[in-house]
């Protein structure tokens, strides 16, 4: 702008001193300034056409917020209320019970007062007033001390199912519990689940060792089937053989000894591949088996014997079969070691997709319930000792690998019942 003042000044004064060199310099300012106009039209239609061209590409929309900005919403009263700590609800509602109270009882007596202007109250209705009073305290102290409670009452009952050895119960949330009881309760989910987990992979691992357990026996008696009984068998012919040979005759007592022991030891051999791994529970199923079993049962222990078998096929997969006649042959080796029974009853029965096997005696029974304790504190004292309960333990372990249920009802005196019911298996059998 300064530059502008000293330029007009110095044009003033050229036109005061010479008119002719400042019409000449006029002529020469409106030609460069035509020329000046000229060329800002140019910039100016070249700008409009730029802005045109930029116009003509979408521009993102702007928000610009009309009113007052929303503010975060904050928690309710009620909920702030109910989110304090146990002893500050009881403290609070109860100051609230009694501010209630004294305030109706002043308008009580306030109102009896100004319509007896005399000044005498009657005794029955100051009785009412009381009792009436005390009874709504009551009611109300009850009704919040409950309300407040509630959450405890929940964990205690979540406390007493996990006692009872359900794992599967989870501690719920309550908007009445305050920071320390929901702190609590998740604390409480957090090691269920951990136990829950830890008991999945215990199971699992018990199922691995369960499974190696029984191909090694199937693997031990096919080795003692083909091996050690072929090669007794060949023995005992060449024990055979033996006695028509010159000059046996004095070896005849001799011999006769031998083949004796040979022959014992064949049958030794064939029941203890039959006690490992019976060949009728691959060939023939659950009820072969089960029959196998009770004729070796009753030659071997003399005890009387009653076995039912349904008439309908059993439809079950090898390893729940296997399962099964494990739990029955475990079940009666129990009864011969331990119940002095004289009569032993198994019912296998078929009940639509359920199939059920019930094993009772006569025997002198046990509680199952110390049993238990005392197979714990072993497995506690002792770890590497077995135990009396450890049958028991195997037992229920391949029950849950069949995905079956295993119930026993026993007391000292009246003899065992035992019951497995295992669902059956789709494909016919």
């Amino acid at each position: 702008m300064g530059t502008s003042m000293r330029t007009s000044m110095g044009t003033g004064m050229t036109m005061t001193d010479d008119a002719h060199s400042a019409r000449a310099s006029d002529t020469t300012t409106e030609t460069t300034e035509t020329t000046e106009t000229t060329e800002t039209t140019e910039t100016t239609e070249t700008t409009e056409t730029t802005e045109t061209t930029v116009a003509t590409r979408p521009a993102p929309p702007s928000f610009t917020p009309r009113g007052p900005q929303p503010t975060p919403k904050r928690p309710h009263v009620f909920a702030r209320l109910l989110s304090l700590p146990l002893f500050y609800k009881v403290l609070l509602s109860n100051s609230a019970i009694v501010l209630l109270g004294a305030l109706a009882g002043t308008t009580i007596t306030l109102h009896v007062a100004d319509a007896n202007p005399r000044g005498t109250l009657d005794g029955a209705l100051i009785v009412i007033f009381a009792a009436f009073g005390l009874a709504l305290t009551f009611c109300l102290n009850a009704l919040i001390l409950r309300a407040a409670l509630s959450p405890l009452a929940r964990l205690q009952e979540v406390a007493r199912r996990v006692q009872l050895g359900d794992f599967a119960i989870r501690a719920k949330t309550s908007p009445l519990a305050d920071a320390e009881i929901a702190q609590l309760a998740a604390t409480l989910n957090q090691i269920l689940d951990e136990v829950r987990r830890y008991e999945d992979q215990m199971r699992a691992l018990s199922g691995s060792v369960i499974r190696a357990q029984e191909d090694e026996r199937a693997r031990i008696a096919r080795e003692l089937h083909d091996d050690t009984g072929q090669v007794l068998t060949l023995l005992l012919i060449r024990l055979k053989l033996l006695e028509a040979e010159p000059g046996a005759a004095e070896l005849q007592p001799r011999i006769e000894e031998l083949r004796g022991l040979v022959a014992g030891a064949i049958d030794q051999v064939r029941r203890l591949a039959l006690n490992l791994r019976p060949p009728s529970l691959d060939q023939l199923g659950l009820a072969p088996s089960l029959r196998s079993l009770a004729t070796t049962y009753t030659a071997s222990t003399g005890i009387n014997f009653k076995l039912t078998l349904p008439r309908e096929p059993v439809r079950l997969s090898l390893e729940r079969t296997i399962a099964v006649y494990r739990i029955a042959q475990e079940s009666l080796t129990n009864i011969a070691k331990h119940a002095t029974a004289r009569n032993v009853r198994i019912d296998l029965v078929i009940e639509g997709d359920t199939l059920r096997l019930e094993i009772s005696d006569d025997g002198r029974g046990f509680d199952p319930a110390a049993v238990r304790i005392q197979t714990d504190r072993t497995q506690t004292d002792h770890p590497h000792d077995g135990g009396p309960g450890i049958g028991l333990f195997g037992m229920e372990e391949r029950a849950r690998l069949a995905a079956g249920t295993l119930r026993i009802q026993s007391a000292p005196g009246r003899g065992t019942l035992l019951v497995l019911t295992v669902p059956q298996d789709q494909r016919a059998g």
